[in-house]
Formats: C-alpha cells, sequence, structure tokens
C-alpha cells in the first residue's frame, strides 16, 4: 500500500495537486490487524473490511448469522482496540 501511496502522491505533485484536498479510499488486508488499522487511518480517508469473498457471482453463499457472527469478531478483536 505505501508504494501505491507513494506513487499516488507523485502523480499529484507532478499534476500540481499535492496541496488540494483529495481522499483515499482503500480495501487492504492490512485492516485485519490493528497496527494495520492504525496505519491506515494516517494514509487513507476510508478503510473498508469487507466479509463476502469478492470473486463468488452470484447471490452470497454465507448466512446472514455467520456475517454477523464475522463482524462481532472483528469488532472485539480489532476496532475495540483501535478506538477504545
Amino acid at each position: 500500500m505505501d508504494v501505491l501511496l507513494g506513487k499516488l502522491t507523485g502523480i499529484r505533485r507532478a499534476e500540481g495537486r499535492a496541496d488540494q484536498p483529495m481522499e483515499i479510499h482503500v480495501i487492504s488486508v492490512d485492516a485485519y490487524t490493528v497496527d494495520g488499522v492504525k496505519r491506515l487511518e494516517n494514509a487513507a480517508s476510508r478503510c473498508d473490511r469487507r466479509f463476502r469473498l469478492p470473486y463468488i457471482l452470484g447471490p452470497d453463499p454465507e448466512p446472514l448469522a455467520d456475517k454477523i457472527a464475522h463482524l462481532e469478531r472483528y469488532a472485539e478483536r480489532i476496532i475495540t482496540k483501535v478506538n477504545p
């Protein structure tokens, strides 16, 4: 992610837009750890954490109860430690 953000910074600078506001949204495996989320907080405007495999075509095969359980575990392991 750092390499991509560095490229983006270079492009913005070359285009004379480095001082203009810009939102950066990421989907990153870094969002699976407390340290990763903290790094993303400093680099991105928004980080999405998905609880579905993005490469499955058609309806999501995972039951809603399982999704809720994943979200609860993520909240307990990550969110409560990032935003105590």
